[in-house]
């Protein structure tokens, strides 16, 4: 798959440098010439660096890790983001907003979506931690990795989906509409809270479980409900 990364800092570089590994063709894009072009010689394998327009041009899926929602604060012509898979794995700026408990407000993936309606937005990967993509996909899988997809588009989300399986993460669809994105974009607010102030560091993980099911008849069964 093509993918271009949209900034080309310490999760640009940690995810395309993975997915270049893994054998897909990898642009990195910055606005800085030798921040992309130190990333692309990282990676290898044939990764090639330009600016953020040539990777949004050269990618089927983009990753988006600038955390600003507005493209026109990263690309010259925003328009190239048209018809494009766009996984955002960003999350809120954590001293101010995180700690200032600013939770289930405008998500920026939603605010991305608004910007560029043209675009297939996508969040995903945001409750991972920048050193987890140092750890073998089949560590990742033996685990139970996950990350939480959120988008309007299901054919975008199987895109996705595809691409963070080969990272080692199992996809979990949370649904669409703007109450998908802010859940996702809140669980990335708590994940932070646990691996920052509960001291559980870069390998802390949420992730979806079953519990058994009950087996005891002590508490009457769940009346039905039309969950408004």
């Amino acid at each position: 798959m093509k993918i271009g990364i949209i900034g080309s800092g310490n999760m640009g570089r940690a995810v395309g440098v993975r997915l270049a590994q893994l054998g897909h063709d990898v642009m990195f894009g910055a606005r800085r010439h030798e921040q992309a072009n130190d990333a692309a010689k990282l990676a290898g394998n044939g990764a090639v660096p330009g600016t953020t327009d040539d990777a949004a041009r050269f990618g089927e899926v983009l990753i988006w890790t600038i955390r600003a929602p507005d493209p026109n604060v990263a690309l010259q012509n925003p328009q190239v983001l048209d018809g494009k898979i766009v996984l955002d794995l960003n999350n809120r700026d954590y001293a101010n907003d995180v700690k200032g408990a600013a939770w289930f407000d405008t998500a920026i993936a939603e605010s991305l979506q608004a910007a560029a309606p043209n675009a297939h937005v996508v969040k995903a990967l945001n409750t991972i931690a920048m050193e987890t993509f140092n750890t073998a996909p089949d560590a990742l899988r033996d685990a139970g990795a996950q990350t939480f997809l959120a988008g309007d588009s299901a054919a975008a989300k199987e895109t996705v989906g595809t691409l963070v399986q080969d990272l080692g993460y199992e996809p979990v669809d949370l649904g669409s509409g703007p109450a998908a994105m802010r859940a996702a974009e809140a669980m990335g607010d708590i994940i932070r809270l646990l691996m920052i102030d509960g001291g559980h560091g870069g390998t802390a993980h949420l992730s979806l479980s079953s519990l058994p099911k009950p087996g005891l008849s002590m508490i009457g069964e769940r009346q039905e409900s039309s969950y408004h």
